[in-house]
C-alpha cells in the first residue's frame, strides 16, 4: 500500500543543483540582469538555461523535449 508521502514524492521532482565556471564578463552580465529583473542569480540562470534548451535549433531530441522540460 502506497503512503501519501510516497505518492506525492513520485509526482514531484526536487530541483537539482549544479556548479559551473563562467567567464567574468558572463558572470557580470548575469549579475546586472538579475538586479534589473529583481531575480536571484540562481533563478535567472535556471530560467535562461531552460529557455535555451526549449529553443535549441538543432532539435536535440528527448533530452530537451517540451514534455521533459515541463516536468520540472
Amino acid at each position: 500500500m502506497q503512503t501519501h508521502a510516497t505518492s506525492q514524492s513520485s509526482r514531484f521532482r526536487a530541483p537539482q543543483r549544479i556548479s559551473i565556471t563562467l567567464p567574468q564578463n558572463v558572470f557580470d552580465a548575469l549579475l546586472d540582469r538579475s538586479a534589473i529583473e529583481g531575480r536571484s542569480l540562481s533563478n535567472l540562470s535556471a530560467y535562461l538555461l531552460e529557455c535555451s534548451l526549449r529553443e535549441d535549433p538543432r532539435g536535440a531530441g528527448a533530452a530537451t523535449s517540451p514534455a521533459r522540460l515541463a516536468r520540472h
